[in-house]
């Protein structure tokens, strides 16, 4: 199954849909139970983007439990770290190189997926990524309130030749 929008022209979108199967469905956006429910049947998550921020569809298909494969973009590896699988971007044949190791080992899915999981509640969980900021904000705010107390004690000046 293939989930979320398109950043491509609808009739790109359009030529993707020709190709679905019984097997392979390309559904819109999915959010609440309906994501639920296909996370939780998941085989395997794949994220193949060339270019990609944090991706909370990685995150949620992490937290789910769910092995991932992602491309190896560095906002990608980052999440993953030793909790997931990434290939070598844009390369047809490392993807399905590591496709079908996957897919053949429900072993290591399985203990992937504990992994991934357990790393986002290490790292990822919203109430604690929220307090960090929260912190680096105070403290920027506090060395920010230092220098306007003492403005004269911060000069830079420059002299030319």
């Amino acid at each position: 199954m293939l989930a979320g929008g398109s950043s491509h022209t609808d009739q790109y979108a359009a030529s993707l849909r020709k190709n679905e199967t019984e097997r392979i469905r390309i559904v819109d956006w999915l959010s609440g139970d309906a994501l639920e429910e296909v996370l939780t049947n998941a085989t395997l998550f794949v994220l193949p983007s060339d270019l990609e921020g944090m991706s909370l569809a990685l995150l949620d298909a992490m937290g789910a439990g769910i092995c991932v494969l992602t491309s190896d973009t560095p906002e990608n590896r980052e999440a993953v770290a030793d909790a997931g699988f990434t290939f070598n971007r844009g390369d047809v044949q490392d993807l399905q190189r590591m496709l079908t190791m996957l897919l053949n080992d429900d072993d290591l899915r399985r203990r992937t997926g504990r992994l991934a999981q357990e790393r986002v509640r290490q790292h990822y969980l919203w109430d604690d990524v929220a307090k960090e900021i929260e912190a680096l904000y105070l403290e920027l705010m506090h060395a920010s309130a230092e220098i306007k107390a003492a403005p004269d004690a911060v000069r830079v000046t420059s002299k030319t030749a």
